[in-house]
């Protein structure tokens, strides 16, 4: 068959690719595509055999058109077309090819000339790529659009990400314009619309095809070019994600404040990072819908942050309110979403499993409690073992958590509302209060023995036999504990008592107690549904320093085996590696004293950067360092497209090169354009890193440099402008920050 027509279907049986075949199939379910036709690949070859058109200097020739036109009745259209490469090659689920091949828009199929030239120069296009491939090619009914852009719709999302423009998408989709962005709040298919702020109709139309494209081909990520006239938003496009965008989520450092150093050591802050897909996997146990891929804790500036984005969308997606969140751990996820009477009701059964779970979490973390204390009895013998357990136990320790809170929330929150909680929770004690109230024995011992205070004062235990006795008992119950103690690189109570003696020779105020009032006694239920898991809680997190101690030694006894090896300098600097470092140690690796000198600088310029408790993943952290303010021209920021950093020499280009400058090494080059398309593929293989001016991130060229896997940012405005080739950079992929490092320098 040479002409297939939009909508008939006939795709899901024969041998088409997938760009024609899902527009083909999308216009079959009543989807709003375009007139159009699938000029077969059998066309193509048919017209080679009789020679209507030829291959001549990797072009496709044809000599003449009307014989070329004779060949299959190609239909007439009511207005121009746009004549677009369909080749099997293209939209597949591990490649999307996007942009790599010819298109022309506004093609007069009424001027034989120029339709057969248009035609040629697609199946010329295919020539750029080897390998046997169909070569089927779409021609379809323009659209005079209004609006258009793409949209990226992804399960791992609430919101659908919309860039667009006005007129057609045509420099919106090259990376020429970098249009405009919109988060569309993704329809469930029994939602009709869903917004926390008025939208467009045009965005409204928008939001009503990706809820159908989704409910006809699945709840997979798709990629779909659109574009609306006013009346009807059409589907021009759609094709598998090949690789998942990235959104400027927000994060929060929340309760990583409480229970770490301002700057953890990196081997904990890696390790909490290496832990927070099985963290989130609590969640994910009550509903598997909810993201696997996305990261619940990252890393930036040297610091674990908690993916406050993500947290807030879950609330959405089970129909909560998002300040369930932002007002537990801080912060504003950007918009506010209220309570979803639909989706809390579509989501009871989930919601009804969580409640049970947080009834059962005070047993529960006992009896998590008693697992640690018993598997911490043995030792590791290697580094792989030793990082395996404290993630285990990381895990344990950090998941019960999350459900003795969520027990605890909701009374703690009514007798806040209530204005009750402080004449309770004054009268609580924990395992935690006793860290506090076994020291009065021995402050007693030094009111009582002035002589003992000198001792104190110099930081240093008395050796009264009788003090020595309370001492060492009082040790052997709280010695585990320490100052920012979710971190074993800290050490504890037992190795550094220094805090302890000087909190000996202070002497506690003492507070009366609120008085009982009625509705105290009346609310007192409800104090003893918060009051269970609280003491719960503390106790988990008790046994859990036990543990975390014990991990603590294990690490120390093999870094100072390593340490005899000459793998290591001093014991002690294993926390300055990462877990991939400290692993590589039982494979013989050893590090240098210069290693650690470099590792050392780099703590302490983390250490001098302030650190905000709430931020978007694109800001650019560093500039909260005070002393950076006069250095914010020399960073620039944009859209972040993948994860990497890179350090090297600019490499400023208007067009493709194929050839490094001389003194160029590819390890350390970074490409800065304008803009790219698929044309820049052979110079992507020549550097480590790239930087582009102008385009979106669901640009073509956006699409591939994701694909590839290159450190890049898009939408650097005057990058071609403030960067010179030569220039020394630092490409901060990840946030979305390129950095002239010569510059920086010289403002310092």
């Amino acid at each position: 068959m040479f002409i297939l027509p939009l909508g008939n279907a006939l795709s899901a049986v024969l041998p088409i690719g997938n760009k024609a075949r899902l527009l083909d199939l999308a216009r079959h379910a009543a989807l709003p595509v375009p007139k159009g036709i699938i000029l077969t690949h059998e066309f193509y070859t048919l017209a080679l055999q009789k020679r209507a058109i030829t291959l001549e200097t990797a072009q496709v020739i044809c000599p003449n058109p009307y014989r070329l036109l004779a060949l299959a009745p190609i239909p007439a259209f009511r207005r121009r077309v746009a004549v677009r490469s369909a080749f099997s090659a293209e939209d597949c689920a591990s490649e999307s090819l996007a942009g790599f091949f010819e298109s022309r828009l506004f093609v007069n199929r009424a001027d034989p000339a120029a339709f057969v030239e248009a035609l040629c120069a697609v199946w010329s296009s295919a020539l750029r790529r080897s390998g046997d491939f169909r070569r089927d090619v779409l021609i379809m009914e323009m659209i005079d659009a209004q609006v258009s852009g793409i949209a990226f719709t992804e399960r791992e999302y609430e919101d659908d990400l919309v860039n667009y423009t006005s007129g057609t998408a045509e420099q919106l989709v090259s990376g020429k314009v970098e249009g405009n962005v919109l988060l569309l709040p993704k329809l469930n298919w029994y939602e009709t619309r869903l917004a926390c702020e008025p939208l467009p109709l045009w965005a409204e139309r928008v939001q009503t095809l990706l809820r159908k494209v989704r409910r006809i081909f699945g709840q997979h990520d798709w990629d779909l070019e659109w574009a609306d006239d006013g009346k009807q938003c059409w589907l021009i496009q759609l094709r598998p994600v090949t690789r998942p965008t990235r959104r400027n989520d927000a994060f929060t450092i929340a309760n990583h404040k409480e229970i770490l150093p301002p700057l953890p050591s990196r081997l904990m802050t890696s390790l909490i990072a290496s832990c927070a897909h099985k963290l989130f996997a609590y969640y994910r146990q009550f509903d598997a819908s909810l993201p696997e891929q996305r990261r619940f804790i990252e890393v930036f500036i040297g610091r674990p942050f908690i993916n406050l984005s993500l947290m807030s969308e879950m609330m959405r997606h089970w129909g909560l309110p998002t300040r369930l969140v932002t007002d537990n751990i801080g912060g504003e996820a950007g918009r506010t979403f209220a309570i979803n009477w639909r989706r809390l009701f579509f989501h009871l059964p989930v919601l009804l499993r969580q409640g049970l779970a947080q009834l059962r979490s005070p047993q529960q973390a006992q009896a998590t409690a008693a697992r640690l204390l018993l598997e911490s009895q043995s030792h590791a013998q290697t580094f792989a073992e030793a990082i395996a357990a404290m993630q285990q136990h990381y895990i344990a320790l950090v998941t019960e958590m999350f459900s003795l809170t969520a027990a605890m929330s909701l009374p703690l929150m009514i007798l806040r509302k209530l204005d009750r909680l402080a004449e309770h929770s004054a009268r609580l004690r924990t395992i935690s209060t006793e860290l506090y109230t076994d020291l009065e024995p021995l402050r007693l011992m030094v009111l009582q023995h002035p002589t003992l205070a000198t001792a104190l004062q110099q930081g240093k235990v008395p050796d009264d036999p009788a003090f020595q006795s309370l001492w060492q008992a009082y040790l052997q119950k709280h010695g585990h504990r320490g100052i920012y103690e979710s971190d074993i690189s800290r050490p504890r109570f037992s190795e550094e008592p220094q805090p302890l003696l000087a909190a000996l020779l202070q002497s506690p105020p003492h507070h009366a107690l609120p008085q009982r009032t009625l509705l105290g006694i009346l609310t007192f239920p409800i104090w003893q549904a918060a009051a269970r898991p609280i003491r719960a809680r503390e106790q988990l997190r008790y046994t859990a320093m036990r543990a975390f101690q014990h991990h603590r030694a294990d690490f120390l006894r093999l870094a100072a085996q390593a340490e005899a090896r000459g793998q290591l300098p001093k014991a002690e600097w294993l926390w300055h590696l990462t877990l991939e470092e400290a692993l590589a140690l039982d494979k013989g690796a050893t590090y240098s004293s210069e290693f650690f000198e470099q590792r050392c600088a780099e703590m302490k310029r983390l250490e001098t950067l302030s650190v905000p408790d709430f931020f978007y993943r694109f800001d650019d952290l560093e500039a909260f360092n005070p002393s950076a303010v006069a250095q914010r021209s020399s960073h620039l920021s944009g859209i972040s497209l993948t994860d990497g950093e890179v350090t090297g020499k600019a490499w400023v280009l208007q067009e493709p090169e194929t050839r490094l400058p001389e003194g160029y090494e590819t390890s350390r080059t970074i490409l800065v354009a304008r803009s790219v398309d698929a044309g820049w593929i052979p110079t992507f293989a020549l550097v480590a890193g790239v930087v582009v001016e102008t385009g979106g991130d669901l640009s073509h060229g956006s699409i591939i440099l994701r694909e590839i896997g290159l450190p890049a940012i898009t939408n650097v405005r005057r990058a071609t402008q403030l960067i010179q080739t030569g220039d020394a950079l630092r490409l901060r992929a990840a946030q979305g920050i390129v950095e002239l490092v010569e510059l920086a320098s010289q403002r310092s």
